[in-house]
């Protein structure tokens, strides 16, 4: 993995995605709030990053 300027090195990918997953299975959270609300959780963490696992995630979660 290549090493990102600025963000504490132990939060992966995979952490931030389940973070996304289980908001967004709770229901209490919707598609176009989960960024900002990510960035809220992980302030280390870049946006671009949150941006590309909110992509990665599955679709089925993101229809409402």
């Amino acid at each position: 993995m290549d090493e990102r300027k600025g963000e504490a090195p132990s939060i992966t990918d995979e952490e931030i995605s389940a973070y996304m997953m289980r908001q967004l299975r709770s229901g209490r959270v919707k598609p176009g709030v989960l960024v900002v609300l990510t960035e809220k959780n992980f302030p280390c963490v870049a946006r671009e990053r949150i941006i590309q696992c909110f992509n990665a995630l599955d679709s089925r979660y993101l229809k409402g």
